[in-house]
C-alpha cells in the first residue's frame, strides 16, 4: 500500500479542549460536601463558633474573661402555645463583673422561623444597624431589670436600691443577626451599670423611648462605642476549626430568661396542630 505526501502539507493535529462539565461538576461537588458537612456550634477557646451561613467566629475583646458556656432548651411562648429551641451560650466579664459581654446561638426547629422583628421586651433607643466582619447586625439601647438576667447567677448580687427607686437595672446595648434563611439567631450583648451623674438623665431618657441630649447624650454615644470595642466577628476559616460542642448545661442560667433573650418565633406554614 502506497502513502501518499503532499510536500509543504502537514496532518491537522486537534488540541484536546478541556470540557466545561467537569469544572461544573467539580463545584456541585463541592458545594454538596459543605452542605453535608456537620453544621459547628461551640467553642473554640473561648470564641463562639458557628459554620451556618454566613459562618462567624465570635471573639471577645482582652480583658474580658470566659465565665460559663454551654447549652439550654428553653420553652418559647409563640401562637401555637410552648415550643422548645436550642440555645448555645457564652458569658463573659472583665475583672471587676461590671463590664459584661453575652453571646446567644440560638437554632429554631423544623418548620419553625425566627420573627423579623427582633426587638427587645424594653423601650429601645438608637435602633440601628452594625456591620463588622462578615456580620450585619441590628442594634439597640435599652435598660434591663437584674431580674430579668439569664446570667445573674455567675455575677454578684446587684446593689439594693430604696423601695422608690424600683430596681436595678443594666444598661445593654444589644446586636441581633438573623441568618440561614432566618433558621439562626446570633445575638450578641454588652452590659454595664448606669453611669453615675448624667445617667439618671439617661436612664431617664430610656424609660421614655426617646434620645438623651447633653451630656448624657455623650454618656450613651461613650457606651455605645465600649460595646462595639468589646468582641469582633471574623468570617468562619476555610479549613474549620477545632470547637467543642456547647453542653447542656442549665444549672448556671436561668431558662426562662434566656428564652426571653433568644426572642420570638413563628411558624414558617401552617403546622398539623395549626387546626
Amino acid at each position: 500500500m502506497l502513502t501518499q505526501q503532499l510536500s509543504g502539507v502537514h496532518p491537522t493535529r486537534r488540541v484536546a479542549r478541556p470540557s466545561p462539565v467537569l469544572p461544573l461538576l467539580l463545584l456541585m461537588a463541592a458545594l454538596l460536601a459543605t452542605a453535608c458537612a456537620p453544621l459547628v456550634r461551640g467553642l473554640s477557646g473561648d470564641a463562639v463558633v458557628s459554620s451556618s451561613r454566613p459562618p462567624v467566629l465570635v471573639r471577645p475583646a482582652a480583658g474580658f474573661t470566659l465565665l460559663g458556656s454551654g447549652a439550654a432548651s428553653p420553652l418559647l411562648n409563640t401562637e401555637l402555645g410552648l415550643r422548645h429551641v436550642d440555645v448555645g451560650w457564652a458569658f463573659y466579664a472583665d475583672v471587676t463583673r461590671e463590664r459584661q459581654l453575652a453571646v446567644l446561638l440560638s437554632e429554631v426547629p423544623s418548620g419553625w422561623q425566627w420573627e423579623l422583628d427582633v426587638s427587645s421586651p424594653w423601650r429601645e433607643v438608637r435602633r440601628d444597624g452594625f456591620a463588622t466582619g462578615p456580620a450585619r447586625f441590628a442594634g439597640a439601647t435599652f435598660l434591663m431589670p437584674a431580674s430579668a438576667d439569664p446570667f445573674a447567677a455567675m455575677l454578684p448580687a446587684p446593689p439594693k436600691l430604696a423601695p422608690d427607686e424600683g430596681e436595678w437595672r443594666w444598661l445593654v446595648r444589644r446586636y441581633t443577626q438573623l441568618s440561614d434563611f432566618r433558621a439562626v439567631k446570633l445575638v450578641v450583648e454588652y452590659r454595664e451599670p448606669v453611669p453615675a451623674g448624667a445617667g439618671e438623665q439617661l436612664a431617664d431618657a430610656l424609660d421614655a423611648g426617646q434620645q438623651p441630649s447633653g451630656r448624657a447624650a455623650a454618656l450613651l454615644g461613650e457606651f455605645e462605642a465600649r460595646s462595639r470595642a468589646a468582641f469582633s466577628v471574623v468570617a468562619y476559616p476555610e479549613g474549620g476549626v477545632t470547637a467543642e460542642d456547647f453542653v447542656f448545661d442549665a444549672s448556671r442560667v436561668h431558662a426562662r430568661n434566656l428564652a426571653g433573650m433568644a426572642g420570638r418565633m413563628e411558624p414558617i406554614r401552617n403546622l398539623p396542630s395549626d387546626k
